[in-house]
C-alpha cells in the first residue's frame, strides 16, 4: 500500500501552484495605533524609525462628546500624532483597518472605553497591548486589563520592548 501526500505536501505540488494569487495583498492595510500614556508615547517613538506600511501613531489627548446634544456618550476623542498635530478619534478610524491601542500596566485606561465605543459604532476591531514592567504589582496590571478587557478584541500583555514591535509586524501595521 502506498501512502499518499500529506494536505501540506499536496499543496505545494505544481498541479497545485496554478491556484496561488501570483501577486501580494494589492490593498496595503491602513493602521492607528493609540497610545493611551506617557510610557506608551515613549515606546511608540522608539518604534517609529522602523518601516511601517502607513501606519498613523497617535497619542491619546481627551475625550470628546459625539455631538452637543449627546455629552454624555464619549465616542469621539482628540488624539495627536508625534509632530503634535491634532485631529479627531472618528475621522482616524473612519477608513482604519487595525486600531492597536497601547497603554501600560497601572496606568489608568479609561481612555480605552472612549476608542473602544467609537470603533464598536463604527464595526472596527480593536487590539489591545499593555506593556508591563517588572515593577508593577499584578493588582494594578490587573486594573489595567479589566479596564480594557471590554474593548479589546484581543488583549495582549507584552514585557519587552521588541515584543511590541513584533506584535505591530504580526498585525500587518
Amino acid at each position: 500500500m502506498q501512502l499518499g501526500l500529506s494536505e501540506s505536501a499536496r499543496a505545494t505540488t505544481t498541479e497545485e501552484a496554478r491556484f496561488r494569487i501570483g501577486y501580494p495583498n494589492s490593498r496595503p492595510r491602513k493602521s492607528r495605533i493609540i497610545a493611551l500614556d506617557a510610557a506608551s508615547v515613549l515606546e511608540l517613538k522608539s518604534l517609529m524609525d522602523q518601516t511601517w506600511n502607513g501606519a498613523h501613531f497617535l497619542r491619546y489627548v481627551e475625550p470628546k462628546a459625539a455631538t452637543r446634544s449627546l455629552k454624555m456618550l464619549s465616542v469621539d476623542a482628540v488624539l495627536e500624532d508625534i509632530e503634535g498635530n491634532r485631529t479627531n478619534l472618528v475621522d482616524e478610524i473612519a477608513d482604519a483597518d487595525v486600531i492597536v491601542i497601547v497603554t501600560s500596566a497601572g496606568a489608568s485606561a479609561e481612555a480605552a472605553e472612549v476608542i473602544g465605543n467609537a470603533c464598536f459604532v463604527r464595526n472596527k476591531m480593536t487590539t489591545g497591548l499593555v506593556l508591563n514592567s517588572a515593577g508593577v504589582p499584578p493588582e494594578q496590571l490587573k486594573r489595567t486589563l479589566t479596564t480594557m478587557r471590554p474593548f479589546a478584541a484581543m488583549l495582549v500583555v507584552s514585557t519587552g520592548a521588541e515584543y511590541v514591535s513584533e506584535m505591530l509586524s504580526a498585525l500587518r501595521v
